[in-house]
């Protein structure tokens, strides 16, 4: 069950949160990016809502609304040049609203983590992964860290017992579910910890430690190294290996489309002809993506049920 004092904690952190958001609004401006918000599909029936001309791509909240829009922006146009097809962004607020538009057809497409994919396949079914990322080094895994800031007195995981610790989005895979894995390996319980709370984004979570209203957090390695080479943070922790990132599709979408865009992606060379494409540092998919059998992301199916859906049962 979920305390009352971590209900307590995230309303205060959320509220803290709309403050800055409302002072501080994102401005997204440009011409370039075509971005849907307001149109909404027949949700009645499991079938792709792109017609034949537009097609809609979603995408898990990653950095926040402004950076994950200005990295997918390029690549939209991209797929539209090698499609013919116009691509369009269908941003949603939540993890939980990118399930449910891959799911139900609202987006054919979407740069999602493997909880999302095991969230909207057991919930909704109709999804299936279309590629894996790859790191610059051409691997599809990624790792977790565990991490506060520089001058804190926690060395290991099992010094983070009776602080404060923030997990980045409820369904994020590097975000929540790996730092819970590492945080059960080393014997803490969330209920060692003072208060904790989900954040919208892994640069919310990073803000939320570097500001002190946290004292550690689990978050994404890409973005954690950066900022430890910043003097931002300080690593304490790193996961195993895991299954990286993918672009997942609806199975209902066309088979030529669906193995255009397959071909599409599996061509593009981030490291080579493509460098100037997008910020690829910026993305689970800096080495580009490669095909993917079904069953690699099976290890996520027993860890979801037990570390995610077993905390709000």
């Amino acid at each position: 069950m979920i305390s009352r004092e971590f209900i307590v904690t995230t309303t205060m952190v959320l509220l803290l949160f709309s403050i800055l958001f409302y002072v501080y609004p994102p401005e997204l401006g440009g011409d370039a990016v075509l971005v849907d918000l307001n149109e909404i599909a027949d949700t009645t029936v499991k079938q792709t809502t792109s017609n034949e001309n537009v097609v809609y791509f979603g995408f898990d909240l990653r950095l926040g609304p402004k950076a994950d829009i200005e990295i997918y922006a390029p690549l939209m146009d991209y797929l539209s040049a090698k499609t013919g097809k116009q691509f369009k962004i269908k941003y949603a607020e939540t993890y939980e609203e990118t399930q449910y538009y891959l799911a139900s057809g609202i987006v054919s497409f979407a740069a999602i983590g493997p909880v999302s994919y095991v969230i909207a396949e057991e919930k909704y079914g109709n999804v299936i992964p279309l590629v894996v990322g790859l790191d610059s080094n051409g691997t599809p895994t990624y790792r977790a860290v565990i991490f506060t800031r520089p001058d804190s007195s926690i060395m290991k995981i099992e010094d983070l017992q009776n602080h404060s610790f923030a997990f980045g989005p409820f369904y994020s895979t590097q975000g929540h579910l790996i730092p819970m894995i590492m945080l059960e390996e080393a014997g803490i319980k969330i209920r060692d910890f003072k208060r904790y709370a989900y954040l919208g984004s892994h640069q919310a979570c990073a803000q939320a430690v570097i500001s002190g209203l946290f004292d550690a957090g689990g978050m994404q390695d890409t973005l954690a190294y950066k900022l430890e080479s910043e003097g931002l943070i300080r690593i304490i922790a790193v996961s195993k290996p895991y299954p990286r990132s993918m672009i997942a599709a609806n199975k209902n979408v066309d088979l030529e489309l669906l193995e255009k865009i397959k071909l599409a992606l599996i061509e593009l060379d981030p490291l080579g002809k493509d460098a100037n494409l997008l910020d690829w540092s910026k993305t689970e998919f800096s080495g580009g993506f490669a095909e993917v059998d079904l069953e690699y992301y099976n290890v996520y199916f027993d860890l979801v049920r037990r570390f995610i859906q077993g905390e709000v049962s």
